[in-house]
């Protein structure tokens, strides 16, 4: 699926009209890859919803500063290769500024030394820290896994309090892999037990055998990360198995997506998970979530936050360099300068620290009557 989207002079020549400004002819090219099709596209889907709705609110309020903006969009269907292939594509192009994409930790992994050392920048959703550690062009959205995690981690040990957790993981994905080992952390840290821990892959989807030993080893909660669907799979086969109804489930932030409650239905009802998006949060989130819900017919989830949140946090790296001086350089300094961008995300601001890991602070949320609560 190819759909470039020419949001550039035309439209920033209209806004500016309309506000009395003269037309701005610099323009900033990023390129979009996300997975919009296939594992990956419960992310990818609201992700580009929300980019492109900020840029359209960017564009409108002239909150690029001196500059238009050209984005091409791009979907790696989510698969690695592909992936490869199209941020190869775009970071050997001198005319492409930015890279926004992709999703998973692996794809990350895989594409970031190709940013890296063809010198642009890479903002990406993975959630493994190894991804910043390609290099100094590399940023990403989501807060490390101890940080986000750690809300619902501590909700567990201290105040449900159950003697042990059985844990279930994406083996091929990096960054599933390490939710896992952290989450195991804080459990046993908090004094709550391991009572077994299995691991899966991304493309499988009969869980009749581990269903069996999940249930066999009846632990009083269960926590799975894994994409969405593939989670909501594995919870829908335990309870078919004769998981207790009381059991307390937990899943990662693909918990909080409505592809996840789609698939789960009933099954899932209850499920805990660490939320980097809460609609109630602030007047600032509220107002997304219903420009959000009026423009798409659907509530947003915590990847339509993000996308709008990154859009955000670009056009505030651009708006601080002056108009003739866009290189990608410039760009990535600007971004590593990110402090305190408002968002709709967490706490309402984002920041990247020295390390550019970024900072929103996180919020426990729990699946409740098909929507979402806070437990």
């Amino acid at each position: 699926m190819n759909l470039r989207l020419k949001l550039m002079a035309a439209a920033a020549a209209l806004a500016m009209a309309a506000a009395g400004a003269p037309a701005r002819a610099e323009t900033v090219r990023i390129a979009v890859v996300l997975g919009t099709t296939g594992a990956y596209a419960f992310v990818g889907v609201p992700l580009w919803n929300g980019l492109r709705m900020a840029h359209d609110e960017l564009v409108a309020a002239g909150g690029y500063g001196p500059h238009a903006i050209e984005m091409t969009f791009e979907d790696n269907r989510s698969e690695r290769a592909e992936a490869l292939s199209l941020v190869t594509r775009f970071a050997r192009n001198p005319d492409v500024h930015m890279i926004v994409g992709p999703i998973a930790t692996s794809e990350a992994l895989a594409t970031g030394p190709v940013a890296n050392e063809n010198g642009v920048v890479m903002f990406t959703t993975a959630t493994s820290p190894a991804v910043l550690e390609i290099g100094p062009w590399l940023f990403k959205s989501t807060e490390t896994a101890d940080a986000y995690l750690a809300p619902v981690a501590r909700h567990i040990t201290g105040v449900l309090k159950p003697a042990s957790c059985y844990i279930v993981g994406i083996r091929d994905n990096e960054g599933y892999v390490r939710q896992a080992q952290v989450f195991k952390g804080l459990l046993e840290a908090g004094g709550v037990a391991i009572s077994g821990e299995e691991s899966i892959l991304s493309t499988d989807s009969d869980f009749t055998a581990l269903s069996t030993k999940i249930v066999s080893a009846n632990p009083p909660c269960l926590f799975v990360t894994a994409p969405s669907e593939t989670a909501a799979n594995v919870i829908i086969q335990a309870r078919q198995a004769g998981l207790a109804p009381d059991t307390i489930l937990v899943g990662d932030s693909g918990a909080g997506s409505q592809s996840f409650i789609n698939a789960g239905g009933r099954a899932v009802e209850g499920t805990l998970f660490p939320a980097s998006f809460v609609a109630d949060a602030s007047p600032e989130a509220r107002a997304f979530a219903d420009a959000y819900a009026a423009r798409f017919g659907g509530p947003p989830d915590l990847w339509a936050a993000t996308g709008h949140s990154m859009m955000r946090v670009i056009a505030h790296a651009l708006a601080s360099i002056p108009e003739g001086q866009v290189t990608r350089a410039a760009i990535r300094d600007a971004m590593a300068a990110t402090r305190d961008v408002p968002v709709v995300l967490g706490s309402g601001r984002m920041s990247f620290d020295e390390n550019r890991v970024p900072h929103v602070g996180g919020i426990v949320m729990q699946i409740r009557d098909g929507g979402w609560a806070m437990p």
